[in-house]
C-alpha cells in the first residue's frame, strides 16, 4: 500500500493520517479510485469493504451479511449458490419492461348490427338490381355500413389486443415476484449457512475485543472488527476508531493494511 497526502507518503501496511487533517471519507473515495484529498495505491477493494472497509463510531452494520460477505472471502461457497444462479437467469429472462397499450375506445356501433344492416342493404340492392331499379341510394348506404363496421371491427380487435397484453404483462409480473421471493428465501438461507460457518471465529474474535459484548447485538466498530479478523480484505481498513493503542496493533489484528484517521468533522 502506498498512501500520498499533499507533503508526506507512506509505504507498507501501516498509513497514521490522524494529523493530516485528512477524513476518513476522504480516504474511503481514494481506495475506491475517485477523487479525495490524498492517493491511495492498493489492491481494489471486494464487497467486504463495502460494509466494513471504514471503521468508525457513526458507522451503520448489519453484521449477519457483512459477516456473510467475510466468509465468502475465505473461499465458502453455500450449497443454494447453483439454484440462486438458475433462479436469478431464469428471472432476468422474463421482459417485464412496462409497456401502456394504446387504448382503444370501444366502438359506438354494435358490429353484430352492422353486419345485419350491410345484409340487408346487399339484399335490398340485388333486389332492385334484379327488377332494374336504381340503388344508388342503397349503394351509398351500403359503403357507409361497411365502413362503419370495419372500424367496429377493427376497434374490437384492438381492445382485445389491449386487454390480452394487459394480462401478459400482469402475468409476466407476477411470475417475476414470485421469482424475487424464491431467490430472497434461498439467500436467506444461503446467509445463514455461511454465518454458521464463521460464527465461532467471529465470536471469539468479538469475545477477545469486549469479553462482554454480545456478538450480534454490540457495538459496530467492535463487530466490524471481529468480522475483518474473520474475513480477508485486500484493500487496507479506513479505521478511525480507539479499540486498539496504535495503527500498527490494528494492522496485525486485521492481518492487512490500515490507514489511521482522525473523525470526521
Amino acid at each position: 500500500m502506498i498512501v500520498r497526502t499533499a507533503d508526506r507518503t507512506w509505504c507498507g501496511s501501516v498509513a497514521d493520517l490522524r494529523a493530516t487533517g485528512v477524513s476518513g471519507h476522504q480516504v474511503v473515495d481514494a481506495v475506491r479510485g475517485d477523487d479525495a484529498a490524498c492517493r491511495v495505491h492498493c489492491p481494489p477493494p471486494g464487497p467486504l469493504f463495502d460494509r466494513v472497509g471504514h471503521v468508525h463510531p457513526e458507522m451503520g452494520l448489519r453484521v449477519r451479511p457483512a459477516l456473510a460477505a467475510a466468509a465468502r472471502t475465505r473461499g465458502l461457497t453455500p450449497p443454494q449458490a447453483d439454484e440462486i444462479e438458475r433462479l436469478r437467469a431464469e428471472r432476468d429472462e422474463i421482459d417485464v419492461a412496462e409497456r401502456v397499450p394504446q387504448h382503444a375506445t370501444p366502438p359506438e356501433d354494435d358490429p353484430a348490427a352492422l353486419e345485419e344492416r350491410v345484409a340487408e342493404l346487399r339484399g335490398r340492392i340485388s333486389a332492385l338490381q334484379a327488377h332494374d331499379i336504381d340503388a344508388s341510394d342503397e349503394r351509398a348506404a351500403l359503403r357507409e355500413a361497411a365502413a362503419r363496421l370495419s372500424e367496429a371491427q377493427t376497434t374490437r380487435l384492438a381492445a382485445a389486443q389491449t386487454r390480452q397484453a394487459t394480462r401478459e404483462q400482469r402475468d409476466r409480473r407476477q411470475r417475476r415476484l414470485r421469482l424475487d421471493d424464491r431467490i430472497a428465501n434461498r439467500e436467506r438461507d444461503a446467509r445463514s449457512w455461511l454465518v454458521e460457518r464463521v460464527r465461532e471465529p467471529y465470536e471469539r474474535a468479538v469475545f477477545a475485543l469486549d469479553p462482554s459484548a454480545d456478538p450480534f447485538d454490540c457495538d459496530p466498530t467492535t463487530a466490524a472488527l471481529a468480522i475483518l479478523r474473520v474475513g480477508t480484505q485486500r484493500a487496507p481498513v479506513v479505521l478511525a476508531a480507539e479499540q486498539f493503542p496504535t495503527p500498527a496493533v490494528a494492522a496485525a489484528w486485521v492481518e492487512g493494511p490500515v490507514v489511521a484517521c482522525g473523525p470526521d468533522v
